[in-house]
């Protein structure tokens, strides 16, 4: 029996629920369509600072669908994917500034290392299961922060500078415009999107689905459970270290502060906000986490207090998130 089949049959206790996906392609890509069309017109007729916002929600939206795909999709709640976001920025800083290597042999030299070093600790990471798994997350992300901080060829605790951005002067442009770099990463973030649709959506997904649904369902039906989680992991890593490229090339920086457990806790806060396994979920939790906490922070200095009460107001009476209460609401209208 196919793993869709599985999801379908809710009669038994225990019973699997459907991915929570568009109904159609069609419906999915029209969505989609809107989303794309309204960041492309963004520079148009906004201000060089909500460009500035822009970048930093689709960054975080890169950040926070890793997230997704492990929590939302998978199941496991893990508060370490920060070592990745870590990995991704460092990764291209050795390979462009120490090494002398160009961008485009560093940035995919980089995810390849991720993947394989993501597969190692998820082989490790996914032998546990909830509280267990979400603290062995933690101490991996822990260790690798303070080995970042105290290697002194990565200038430690002050991080490294000089991160290039991509070369795009065959296209008579530079990517050192603002606005030239928001185009790169809005195309970044769609591929990922994309990427993360065509996964969630294939037969993959639906073995995901079920793992979080009801994990020994799937292993009586012979699934390598073991395998489809390290695969899981690793996947939500990669989509991690892009972020991180894409905040350090940002930044021209990265530090250790990248990779630690409060970033963690921001992205896990992101998927929760916008709505866990949705595909378009931790883009809208990364616009609501970074306009409001900037807008708290220009009306007080105590701006954490009030936005965790926001968070638990969101919490309360958004269930399943802003787009999954929207989600319901035009259902409930229909």
């Amino acid at each position: 029996m196919s793993a869709d089949a599985v999801l379908t049959r809710e009669k038994d206790v225990g019973g699997l629920k459907r991915l929570p996906l568009p109904k159609s392609r069609r419906a999915f890509a029209a969505l989609f369509a809107a989303f794309a069309a309204g960041l492309c017109a963004l520079p148009s007729f906004s201000s060089g600072y909500v460009m500035t916002l822009a970048v930093e929600v689709m960054i975080a939206g890169v950040f926070a669908s890793g997230i997704n795909l492990l929590t939302g999709y998978t199941g496991l709640v893990s508060l370490g994917q920060a070592m990745f976001l870590g990995f991704g920025g460092y990764g291209i800083a050795i390979g462009t500034v120490l090494l002398g290597w160009p961008l485009w042999v560093s940035a995919p030299v980089t995810l390849v290392v991720v993947a394989a070093i993501a597969a190692a600790i998820g082989a490790i990471c996914t032998r546990t299961r909830g509280v267990e798994f979400l603290l062995i997350t933690l101490a991996f992300s822990q260790m690798f922060y303070g080995a970042m901080i105290k290697l002194r060829w990565t200038n430690g605790s002050d991080g490294m500078t000089g991160i290039p951005r991509p070369d795009l002067s065959w296209f008579g442009v530079s990517a050192d415009n603002p606005t030239v770099f928001y185009y790169y990463v809005l195309a970044v973030a769609v591929l990922a999107l994309l990427m993360l649709w065509r996964i969630v959506t294939s037969p993959f997904g639906s073995v995901l689905v079920g793992i979080r649904e009801n994990e020994r369902r799937m292993m009586s039906m012979g699934y390598a459970v073991a395998n489809y989680k390290i695969g899981s992991f690793a996947l939500a890593a990669v989509i991690c270290a892009v972020a991180g490229i894409l905040q350090s090339q940002y930044t021209y920086f990265v530090n250790p502060d990248a990779m630690s457990w409060q970033m963690s806790g921001e992205g896990v806060l992101m998927v929760i906000i916008g709505g866990a396994n949705v595909i378009l979920g931790p883009f809208v939790g990364a616009a609501v986490f970074v306009v409001v906490k900037q807008a708290l922070s220009m009306i007080t200095e105590e701006y954490n207090l009030f936005f965790g009460i926001f968070f638990m107001l969101v919490v309360a009476f958004f269930r399943g998130g802003v787009l999954g209460a929207i989600t319901t609401l035009i259902g409930k209208r229909r």
